[in-house]
């Protein structure tokens, strides 16, 4: 939570007004606290363990966080009418998830959506684009802050800033250095300089095209892969994320690049290791995670959606749409 600044005067070393860390007391004094709404659409096949992984570290602040957890309305519909999920239970889906559609008139603080398993060489021309373009014209005015992981971070690129992703010859698949960049909303305070991050992805977006547009800052590089982590401040003296694009995944486990090179391999001999990642390059020994505190990244979201939400969630639309 924010530290509460009693004066005007900048205190030579706590933080002061204009920075996301601090709060004015009279504000403070009159702040209604409420449970924060998240809202994660999840496209991913392995539900439950995207569950797990973004639960950890969205829940590691003081802060209580509702988490409501939906599918497109094409998936639930399927659900609904005896598709079987391979990778998740019908009975998981069926307790846990509703339908992006029934919860159009709601407000969010926050929302995430994740990668999917993306088959076609252009973001937009997988089939469940349209649904998910939708969804993100609806957050304009019905989310504050969003997140887009992985696909879903190409996804948003090429609709709000008409970034495109290109594939690559070879998949980006393995243990990356990140530099950390520019900064304003302070969502990447505490991470270092230099921190790795897992990758796992076929595309990327065109890097030039992310410079050159001035909404963005490239939040962490990797040099071997690229901008990986982008942030969309919002206007405003205190700028919060508006939007955050994660193409890498601090949230994985330590085995989560190991399990899914195992699996591939089964059906590849000459599937190529993760890079950086299994000690001597043996994928008989076990990795060791060296990047977990990367996922402090989802809680610094959290706390910035905290200091910049209203108490009154209706109030979101006014506020989101004149970012």
């Amino acid at each position: 939570m924010p530290v509460i600044v009693t004066s005007d005067a900048i205190h030579p070393f706590l933080p002061s007004l204009g920075s996301s860390s601090a709060i004015e007391m009279t504000r403070a004094s009159h702040q209604d606290i409420r449970p924060l709404e998240i809202l994660i659409i999840n496209l991913m096949a392995d539900k439950q363990a995207t569950e797990r992984q973004l639960a950890q570290w969205l829940g590691h602040t003081p802060l209580q966080i509702r988490l409501t957890f939906a599918a497109t309305d094409s998936y639930m519909e399927a659900i609904q009418n005896g598709r079987r999920s391979k990778n998740t239970s019908t009975e998981h889906i069926t307790n846990f998830y509703q339908s992006w559609g029934s919860l159009k008139d709601r407000r969010f603080d926050g929302m995430i959506i994740t990668g999917v398993n993306a088959l076609q060489p252009r973001v937009e021309d997988e089939i469940i684009w349209p649904e998910v373009k939708e969804i993100m014209e609806w957050s304009k005015t019905n989310v504050l802050s969003s997140l887009f992981l992985c696909w879903g971070a190409k996804a948003a690129l090429k609709y709000f800033h008409d970034i495109d992703s290109i594939r690559q010859e070879t998949k980006i698949f393995g243990l990356f250095d990140h530099s950390l960049g520019k900064d304003s909303t302070g969502i990447g305070f505490g991470l270092p300089d230099q921190f790795a991050v897992p990758v796992s992805r076929w595309k990327s977006p065109v890097p030039e095209a992310i410079d050159a547009c001035e909404a963005l800052e490239v939040l962490a590089t990797a040099p071997e892969v690229g901008p990986n982590m982008i942030v969309e401040p919002s206007d405003g003296p205190a700028p919060f994320p508006r939007r955050v694009y994660i193409l890498n995944h601090p949230e994985y486990d330590a085995d989560t690049l190991g399990r899914e090179y195992h699996r591939d391999a089964k059906d590849n001999p000459d599937q190529p290791l993760p890079k950086h990642y299994f000690p001597g390059n043996d994928p008989s020994r076990t990795p060791v995670n060296l990047w977990r505190y990367a996922g402090f990244i989802y809680t610094n979201w959290i706390r910035t959606i905290y200091d910049a939400t209203p108490y009154d969630i209706n109030q979101i639309s006014n506020l989101a749409a004149a970012k």
